[in-house]
């Protein structure tokens, strides 16, 4: 169910700060979950080998066996690498480190979570920010809508909720009165 934030309820574009720390978060447990998955190739692989020379490690990683356990490891990094953000964004609103951090994504139309096709697009358009040299993530720090070239090709932007004052709670009009008349 996608949920329409408004700016009049708090919530205003996020800063590169707060997304640069959600971004550290995000590649911080992708790659404990990366590690994870890696584990039963790691165990396999001879790591004496790359430490007694060229021919022997180029004689390790050529083994067929091993070859195709890191080849499916390397699909399993990709496929998970795609999942984490499509459903981040596009189910949940946002991901885990955006979550911690206090950030939504929502699309051009305030809806949020975005919907898997529009996170499919974010992501390929965060591959083009990335290639760039980083200069689309860049835009961040310059735009004062704090967009950077992803959100602008998929429509989307990342926000933040504010922190709101509270209004003080009306009194009943019997308890006033009953003040005034006192003092």
């Amino acid at each position: 169910m996608s949920k329409v934030l408004y700016s009049d309820d708090g919530w205003v574009p996020a800063g590169a700060g707060r997304r640069g720390l959600a971004t550290l978060l995000d590649m911080a447990l992708y790659c404990s979950l990366c590690a994870l998955l890696a584990t039963p190739v790691g165990r396999q692989f001879d790591w004496g080998a790359a430490l007694g020379g060229i021919d022997d490690f180029a004689r390790t990683v050529s083994d067929h066996i091993w070859l195709a356990h890191a080849s499916g490891i390397l699909g399993l990094w990709v496929a998970l690498w795609w999942c984490y953000f499509v459903v981040g964004w596009g189910l949940l609103g946002a991901t885990p480190g955006k979550w911690a951090m206090g950030l939504r994504i929502m699309d051009y139309r305030q809806h949020c979570p975005i919907g898997p096709a529009r996170a499919l697009l974010r992501l390929a358009a965060y591959c083009v920010s990335s290639v760039t040299l980083e200069w689309g993530h860049f835009l961040i720090l310059i735009r004062t809508d704090r967009r950077a070239l992803h959100d602008i090709l998929a429509g989307t932007r990342v926000v933040r909720r504010t922190k709101q004052r509270r209004l003080p709670e009306p009194e009943p009009d019997g308890e006033a009165k009953d003040e005034e008349v006192k003092s």
